[in-house]
């Protein structure tokens, strides 16, 4: 058996802050610069996998933000890789995009 761990992460070279704190009618309010999306975000999704005594670590850049249709497209590649002689479960957390009626929908032929 092997088990797959699935999830995504977004890394960034800025931090995104969202509030600063000044005394009210001080005139030190300032817009917050952020390099978030194109231009400084890099999104990925990935499994790390357990297969007897050995760990194995796969990881794809995504275009954009993560949504269902990655997800999908993504374990569509696992499915596709996989030994049908041999069961392999990917676990998903409780995202939203890992709950949609889509991915429900192709749960079947993963199977």
């Amino acid at each position: 058996m092997t088990l797959k761990y699935l999830d995504q992460t977004g890394l960034s070279l800025m931090l995104s802050v969202g509030a600063t704190w000044f005394q009210r009618g001080s005139g030190q309010q300032f817009e917050i610069p952020t390099r978030w999306g194109s231009s400084g975000r890099i999104n990925l999704i990935g499994t790390y996998s357990l297969h007897a005594c050995e760990e194995q670590l796969e990881v794809r850049e995504l275009e954009g933000s993560c949504n269902g249709e990655q997800v999908i497209a993504y374990l569509n590649t696992l499915a596709s890789s996989c030994d049908p002689q041999q069961l392999t479960v990917v676990v998903l957390d409780n995202a939203p995009f890992h709950k949609g009626a889509k991915l429900r929908e192709q749960q079947a032929s993963w199977e």
